[in-house]
């Protein structure tokens, strides 16, 4: 014969033992998003936090090296204004856009860079040491390249 044993503090009837599952469930589900909000938030403080310095430069035309001879560019709609370099050296381009559009300020030719793509009013930057070569100068928004938003310079 199989001893039926009963805890006196189970619930007797069928309804009350289904809330206890439900409500067992419920912690369950409980915890396991209280689980997932704290991994949530432990990524997202990881993924703010570091332990590089920042790129100061990138942002700010006055944290750029030094030894950089700064190159004012103007943009407005379709072309560029700017004395480009002539000589190799360290140079920070600083894209000031004086058009209503978005523009932006990329250069190819081995020393890449590019700024952000700013809207009108707006001001950003990069630093590149130009070595001998042919190098362009070119908005990459939309249409803007092959609507005259180009420059050739050679630096020798």
């Amino acid at each position: 014969m199989r001893s039926l044993r009963r805890d006196r503090h189970a619930p007797r009837d069928r309804a009350a033992r289904n809330s206890l599952v439900h409500m067992s469930t419920m912690s369950g589900l409980r915890r396991t998003t209280v689980e997932v909000a704290a991994l949530a938030m432990a990524v997202v403080l990881a993924a703010c936090g570091s332990s590089e310095p920042d790129d100061a430069s990138a942002d700010d035309p006055s944290a750029a090296p030094a030894d950089a001879t700064e190159v004012a560019v103007s943009a407005f709609e379709f072309g560029y204004e700017l004395t480009a370099p002539t000589e190799a050296g360290t140079y920070t381009f600083v894209l000031t856009n004086d058009g209503s559009m978005q523009h932006d300020l990329v250069l190819e030719g081995g020393a890449d860079g590019a700024t952000a793509i700013i809207g009108a009013g707006e001001t950003d930057s990069f630093t590149a040491t130009l070595e001998p070569g042919d190098y362009t100068l070119y908005c990459s928004v939309g249409s803007h390249r092959s609507q005259g938003m180009e420059v050739t310079f050679t630096v020798s």
